[in-house]
């Protein structure tokens, strides 16, 4: 027999045990604290079948609140106004027992026309019959809270959490995060924060909040975001009523407007990229399902842009020369037109600065691999910490390296390019206590005036170079 039927027959058997008036089992709403109608029998038209009773409001509310039975047995004494009716009967008594298992169930109200309705013996009775109310009413919470939402279907949870860690990039990642199906998980707002190299969040994407938010800094340990981050930990208020602390940051709009709020980290291997807050303005909406479902999607994002950070390293890396450890002749390649199009702007002046070692061969052939390559990266170091920023210092090939001084003119990069060359010139680098010698090149050309794109500009800088053949052979 289903548990409502047998709640019904309870009800009905209280009812003709206690010649009721009215019968009325109220049922407990722990999220807003009062009751509702569960199970009713009354011979009254008046009776009211839609009351909501807050927790101390009223004879029963206050039965709710104190978790104490109510006994009136003569009204002609007392004028009391019961909120189960919407117009006044001629009540004569009427009994309010608490429900209770492990916890307050709800309410069992019985009157009657009659005065004296309730001896003790029969009063005896409806407790033991409340009892088994109560115990039909927490099975009926853990079959709610097993069963209540379907919706969490696990297949389709982990294809699209596979969908989210198979994202090709972190724009597409936040997209699939943001726009989660409804069949999987509801909220009437959410947001994502993503933290830079400080440790320091914004707001990346959102919906349904307040659009303020996107101007704030959220910091670690600050707030529902900050604390979810600082612990990499999942949180969940399944209930905001009378909750004062900040989901943000503490410059937010404290309006309340969110009753169930949630948020799971972004992070992969101890790596934090993020968080993901989830709101709703239903109190109750959220419970550990659903932020169990939020973290799986939240880790799947977070493996997403663990998988996204590494190609890009991978391929950064791949366009690295391999002994200096500077970008190469294929990064300058692959990112010509961006580098155009940050660079060389009308009304303004770049210069590009070539520099060729003509004795690297020699080098390698008197002193070894690893002397060698130690040789180059005291070159390209030599260049660095030489020429103004600010500058981007490429291999070109095996021996050449080519600078990019942005922003800059020829007359303020040669005295720069004459001490490099007389660096070079006066003093050999010195390679685990062996001085190396070096003969070089160096040549400058500027935009606009020996060219307009970044290949005119390197071939008129090598091809009009100002050679200077540096001290004698090793």
């Amino acid at each position: 027999m289903a548990a409502s039927d047998r709640l019904g027959q309870l009800v009905e058997l209280t009812g003709n045990i206690s010649n009721a008036f009215t019968i009325a089992l109220y049922k407990v709403n722990s999220y807003k604290k009062n009751l509702f109608l569960r199970h009713h029998i009354s011979l009254s038209p008046n009776f009211n079948t839609e009351a909501k009773i807050n927790f101390g409001e009223g004879i029963l509310g206050t039965v709710a609140q104190n978790k104490q039975p109510y006994l009136e047995e003569n009204l002609d004494k007392k004028a009391i106004k019961l909120s189960p009716y919407n117009k006044k009967e001629d009540l004569k008594s009427f009994l309010a027992i608490p429900v209770i298992y492990k916890t307050l169930e709800g309410v069992l109200f019985i009157d009657s026309k009659e005065s004296y309705s309730f001896p003790a013996k029969q009063q005896k009775i409806i407790a033991g019959l409340a009892n088994q109310m109560a115990w039909e009413l927490d099975l009926e919470n853990q079959s709610t809270q097993n069963y209540s939402t379907p919706k969490f279907i696990f297949r389709d949870l982990i294809s699209y959490s596979r969908f989210i860690a198979e994202s090709s990039n972190q724009n597409k990642t936040i997209e699939r995060l943001t726009n989660i199906p409804s069949s999987i998980l509801t909220c009437d707002a959410n947001a994502i924060i993503l933290f830079d190299s400080e440790k320091v969040g914004k707001v990346s994407n959102f919906k349904g909040f307040n659009q303020r938010i996107s101007n704030l800094s959220i910091h670690l340990g600050k707030g529902l975001a900050g604390s979810c981050a600082k612990n990499q930990c999942p949180i969940l208020l399944s209930n905001t009523e009378g909750w004062n602390g900040i989901i943000f940051g503490i410059e937010e709009d404290k309006e309340r407007s969110f009753l169930s709020l949630m948020a799971a980290p972004i992070a992969f291997k101890q790596q934090l990229y993020g968080v993901m807050l989830c709101g709703s303005k239903t109190a109750g909406s959220y419970s550990d399902l659903e932020l169990d479902a939020l973290t799986l999607m939240t880790y799947s994002a977070g493996s997403s842009f663990f998988y996204a950070e590494t190609k890009d390293q991978w391929s950064y890396n791949k366009n690295l020369d391999q002994i200096v450890g500077i970008p190469n002749h294929r990064f300058l390649t692959l990112h010509t037109d961006s580098l155009e199009k940050d660079f060389l702007k009308n009304g303004t002046s770049t210069c590009f600065l070539s520099l060729k070692v003509k004795n690297l061969p020699d080098i390698y052939s008197s002193f070894g691999v690893k002397c060698g390559d130690l040789f180059q990266c005291g070159i390209a170091s030599t260049i660095s910490n030489t020429l103004p920023s600010p500058k981007y210092i490429f291999k070109f090939s095996e021996n050449i390296y080519i600078v990019i001084l942005v922003d800059q003119e020829w007359s303020k990069v040669e005295p720069f390019k004459i001490k490099l060359e007389h660096i070079f010139n006066s003093t050999p680098l010195l390679v685990e206590g062996k001085p190396m010698e070096v003969y070089a090149e160096l040549g400058v050309s500027c935009f606009p005036k020996n060219g307009k794109t970044i290949s005119q500009l390197i071939g008129a800088s090598l091809s009009g170079v100002i050679s200077e053949i540096f001290p004698k052979t090793i």
